[in-house]
């Protein structure tokens, strides 16, 4: 038996040895295929895996499905325009109502919704620029004060009444009323100028205090917003909550100034000079390009908001000879398509479409609807440009035409509104039901009030046409 054992053991051990050295031979075995696959890698060649990679890397491919989705949101979105456009309603609203009806709302056709907001954006920014150089300084020099008056005013007001109506609700926050009365301070000066330009009033004198007052209402909107940054932390410092204030009003009066003064003077006299005549505008539209980059991170970083930056740097070049041409040649048509997906996705996207069969969502939202008519009386505050030039037979008087337009102008709502709407319910500011209410809101003012300035300035420039014409024929008599 013990010999039996000894040799089952004997065995056993040379069994184990066996397949120690089995094990040894296969892993060396496995080791010189894996040194041979690296140096094959290494002198051009590479594995299955490897290449599989490096083709993943440098393919960067999209589906026919998407590609193809894509282009009936564009085709859409142009065909609601051109209808809206045709029913004499300002095109905005067909895009922003493809964009609700088609996008992550309702359909969630779209695909990549992130893209489409990114592509929405740089048309606004590019339309900050355009109305950076197309600002008549002279006619702003003549307003004076009164953008300052118009935007503060019109920015104090729908926050009070916004914040009122949250808190008649009962059961909501301070913080969560500020956040709400915040989403009605801003005009929207892409909404507004985008009617504006449609009815032939954006270059007029009215047209221009407009644009003033929407920029510095912006301003003021996204300080707030900054403020609304400093809510959500816990026992933020009071200095957090003057220095969105400071850096805001600090870059606009020293860029401004260098807009109007300093940079004029560098590019027409320094710079262009050094070119041929005919490359010179083109020569300007670039370095437009530079300031918009330049300016676009400093507003950033330093807490003021970068679509200022971007008016900014329009206006540097808004004294600057043939600018304003080139751009409109250049980025014109581009322009034109990314601002039909600013209105389509970024707005579009943002309206919370299936909780609107809530009627509490419903009637507080006409409830804050009060808060955007609370812009109306700030009319008032329009200066009388040619009121004393008119002719005594003229239809109308043209300051209560500036009053009105101005009036209507500003109640416009559009990108801001909903950034802050989307930042409140993001960092729990505002509940979903609120938000929605708010949105409601909001949507009914970007639907509503460029359709009424759209109306108001056909029939004013028709009752223009028509005594000009009138004038004309009883010339011609006369004659």
């Amino acid at each position: 038996v013990t010999t039996n054992s000894f040799s089952r053991t004997l065995s056993t051990t040379d069994n184990n040895d066996h397949q120690l050295q089995q094990q040894q031979v296969e892993a060396t075995t496995t080791d010189n295929k894996a040194e041979t696959s690296n140096v094959t890698h290494e002198l051009g060649g590479c594995g299955s895996s490897s290449e599989s990679d490096l083709v993943h890397e440098l393919s960067i491919e999209v589906s026919y499905e998407d590609t193809y989705d894509t282009l009936i949101f564009l085709g859409v979105s142009f065909i609601f325009g051109e209808i809206a456009y045709h029913c004499g309603i300002p095109p905005l609203v067909g895009q922003i109502i493809a964009g609700f009806l088609l996008g992550p709302p309702l359909a969630n056709y779209v695909p990549f919704p992130e893209a489409m907001v990114l592509l929405g954006d740089l048309g606004l920014i590019l339309l900050l620029v355009e109305a950076g150089v197309e600002l008549d300084v002279a006619l702003v020099k003549e307003a004076g004060i009164r953008p300052l008056l118009i935007a503060f005013t019109g920015s104090v007001i729908p926050f009070a009444i916004g914040l009122g109506i949250t808190l008649a609700q009962g059961d909501q926050s301070v913080k969560s009323a500020i956040a709400a009365g915040a989403c009605f301070s801003p005009t929207s000066l892409g909404v507004a100028a985008n009617a504006l330009s449609g009815g032939k009033a954006l270059n007029t004198p009215v047209g221009q205090l407009i644009v003033a007052s929407a920029v510095i209402d912006d301003m003021i909107g996204l300080i707030i917003l900054s403020m609304l940054e400093v809510l959500i932390l816990d026992n933020p410092p009071l200095v957090s909550y003057f220095i969105p204030i400071i850096s805001a009003i600090g870059w606009l009066v020293l860029l401004g100034v260098a807009a109007l003064t300093v940079v004029p003077h560098i590019v027409e006299k320094v710079i262009l000079p050094r070119f041929r005549p005919e490359s010179r505008p083109y020569v300007a539209f670039a370095l437009l390009w530079l300031l918009v980059l330049a300016y676009l991170p400093m507003m950033y970083y330093t807490k003021a908001s970068y679509l200022t930056g971007a008016f900014l740097a329009g206006l540097s070049f808004s004294q600057v000879e043939g600018v304003h041409h080139t751009f409109v040649s250049e980025a014109g048509p581009v322009m034109e398509w990314l601002l039909r997906i600013f209105f389509s996705a970024s707005i579009g996207f943002q309206v919370p479409i299936k909780m609107f069969g809530n009627k509490s969502v419903i009637a507080w939202g006409f409830a804050f609807y009060v808060a955007v008519l609370g812009k109306l009386p700030i009319g008032l505050l329009a200066p009388k440009y040619d009121n004393n030039t008119r002719p005594k037979n003229y239809p109308f008087n043209p300051y209560t035409r500036d009053v009105i337009i101005t009036s209507v102008a500003m109640t416009c709502r559009g990108e801001f509104n909903f950034i802050i709407a989307a930042f409140g319910i993001g960092n729990t500011l505002l509940d979903p039901e609120l938000y929605s209410s708010i949105i409601w809101a909001v949507l009914l003012a970007c639907i509503t009030s460029p359709i009424i300035l759209t109306l108001v300035l056909r029939h004013y420039n028709r009752s223009a046409e028509r005594y000009l014409e009138k004038q004309q024929l009883d010339s011609s008599i006369v004659g």
